[in-house]
């Protein structure tokens, strides 16, 4: 008996030896506990400066989708514009077809010496925040679309038909990448991967914020090419996980607005960690009625050494309040000399 017990107590002493040289030789794999635990979400916590606790049960109360957050800033004609274009989005699906506005709907504008001028700013304006507002229209290249009139003279009186219609040297309103491809195909791509992401996003709205932040931040790769023909797009988020800042934050907003989470794009400078400046693209969401900021490309920098990214340098640009504006600077223009929009006041950290 005391020799089968001498033997056993051998055994146990090897394998527990040969456990501690694989350990240290990192070879056995050590189980991480689930992203969405209450141990995970304390820690997680202590990164995060705010008002907010990833544990409070109560910060559900704000929900819907900010669609129309430029749509609302905007004036009755460029609005008229804005809803013919995505009421017209199947037209501009099949690729060529003409876009006719009511009778007279702009004779108030082209009647005046400037009339064109102004309208062809209204229609800008319009695209602008259909650009803005809704990231999922991400097929269509509004720079391939114009608007023209035709003038109708009776004695002294003039009236107009106006029109979008495509381009003369273009083919199609199609971006050139989709032009070879099955759009539904394509869209239905975006929605599968979309939803898979999403039947993960568990908790309250706050942690499923947290999840989609850091699902962008573990699989998207920046695209220091700046080539990528999808790099601005939730398709080049989604399916080729390649982008710029663009598509980090358009795919936030697409994400956010399928949980119904208020969220919007906003863009301008900012200052990067070798103190220049460059264009940005980054994201507010609303939670308990309150704004904040979120740079998930910030929060996902690029690692020259190949390292790891520290747990506290995920989150810098996480649900941050007013705070961000030290080095993140909007501007208010969408387009060169467009219109101004304003923006919503960010939480205010205290320093």
């Amino acid at each position: 008996m005391k020799k089968i017990f001498k033997t056993l107590l051998l055994i146990i002493i090897y394998i527990a030896i040969v456990y501690i040289i694989l350990w240290k030789m990192n070879l056995v794999t050590i189980q991480i506990k689930n992203p969405n635990s209450k141990e995970n979400s304390k820690a997680v916590d202590e990164y995060i400066d705010n008002d907010l606790s990833l544990e409070d049960k109560n910060l559900q109360i704000t929900k819907g989708t900010e669609n129309k957050f430029y749509y609302n800033q905007l004036d009755e004609t460029s609005k008229a514009i804005y809803d013919k274009i995505l009421e017209s989005n199947d037209k501009l699906k099949s690729g060529t077809s003409e876009i006719e506005f009511n009778n007279h709907e702009f004779d108030y504008i082209l009647s005046q010496e400037n009339g064109m001028e102004i309208l062809s700013q209204k229609f800008t304006e319009a695209i602008d925040s259909i650009k803005y507002d809704h990231v999922e229209i991400f097929y269509i290249d509004y720079t391939k679309m114009v608007i023209h009139t035709i003038t109708h003279t009776v004695g002294n009186n003039e009236s107009y038909e106006v029109f979008l219609s495509l381009a003369p040297t273009e083919e199609s309103y199609l971006k050139d990448e989709f032009i070879n491809k099955n759009l539904d195909i394509v869209l239905d791509e975006v929605e599968t991967l979309s939803d898979e992401i999403l039947s993960k996003a568990e908790g309250t709205d706050y942690q499923k914020i947290q999840y989609i932040h850091n699902w962008i931040v573990d699989n998207l790769e920046y695209d220091t090419t700046y080539e990528g023909p999808n790099n601005l797009n939730i398709y080049g988020a989604l399916v080729e996980r390649k982008v710029v800042c663009e598509g980090y934050a358009k795919l936030f907003k697409y994400l956010l607005d399928k949980e119904q989470i208020p969220c919007i794009l906003v863009t301008g400078n900012a200052l990067n960690s070798i103190g220049e400046y460059e264009s940005h693209m980054w994201n507010y969401v609303k939670i308990n009625d309150t704004w904040y900021a979120f740079d998930v490309t910030w929060d996902d920098p690029i690692l020259t050494n190949g390292g790891e990214l520290p747990e506290e340098n995920r989150y810098q640009y996480f649900c941050q309040g007013d705070n961000i504006n030290t080095n993140h600077f909007l501007v208010p223009s969408i387009s060169e000399e467009g219109k101004e929009f304003e923006f919503p006041e960010l939480y205010h950290k205290e320093k």
